[in-house]
């Protein structure tokens, strides 16, 4: 019993910039209202600073996000929570392609949870919300590798 665990690591690399984005803000507007500000301004900073630091512990959250596999099925981990699922209550595992970006559904008869964000960026080949059950062509190659290891212990 092999356990896999399976991370987009483009999806991890922009919220490791996006969390040292919002650390650095947070830390300059932290010292800017230790520093003193006249009351509006310290009011709308304080309000700013809680939607940073509310960001911030969510894109450190998101940071968790990645599948664990094996031969008795897949755990989903997100940013709160995890989900498990048999590989018999599996029905199928998509491919969505936007225009931007790609998502990985895994699909059971009750539930269908994504299981990874690919962000593909400007140039990537136009899609208009398909659905694919196999990798086609033009999927993305670290996107293919992503679903052939989510893939491989389904029976």
């Amino acid at each position: 019993m092999e356990q896999r665990t399976v991370r987009c690591y483009r999806y991890l690399l922009i919220m490791t910039a996006l969390v040292a984005f919002l650390s650095v803000s947070t830390g300059l507007l932290g010292r800017a209202l230790l520093r003193g500000l006249p009351y509006l301004q310290t009011l709308g900073a304080i309000i700013l600073l809680a939607v940073l630091i509310a960001s911030l512990v969510t894109a450190v959250a998101a940071l968790r996000g990645r599948a664990i596999v094996d031969d008795q099925g897949v755990t989903i981990v997100g940013a709160w929570r995890r989900w498990r699922y048999a590989w018999d209550d599996v029905t199928e595992i998509t491919l969505h392609a936007s225009l931007r970006y790609w998502e990985v559904y895994l699909r059971t008869p009750d539930a269908e949870r994504r299981v990874f964000f690919y962000p593909v960026g400007m140039f990537a080949p136009p899609a208009n919300g398909e659905r694919h059950t196999t990798p086609p062509p033009y999927t993305p190659p670290g996107l293919a590798t992503l679903y052939a290891r989510l893939t491989e212990h389904r029976g």
